[in-house]
């Protein structure tokens, strides 16, 4: 596990949020067509996200401590 130092944890959180954002964009236009390759690559990338965000959300932080 790489270590996080503290203070980058809002910044790491808000740009996933940010990317998160442009991934829901791209998968609502593919709403309703078939789960071609593309659109499960998206929601692949989502899901790996997701749980980026959450590791980074549970890692100790400044107020932590």
């Amino acid at each position: 596990m790489i270590e996080i130092e503290p203070h980058y944890k809002p910044i790491l959180l808000e740009a996933l949020e940010d990317m998160m954002y442009k991934l829901s964009l791209q998968l609502n236009e593919l709403k309703g067509k078939p789960l071609d390759k593309e659109r499960k690559a998206l929601t692949q990338k989502q899901s790996e996200i997701e749980k980026l965000q959450h590791i980074i959300s549970i890692y100790p932080g400044e107020a932590d401590n």
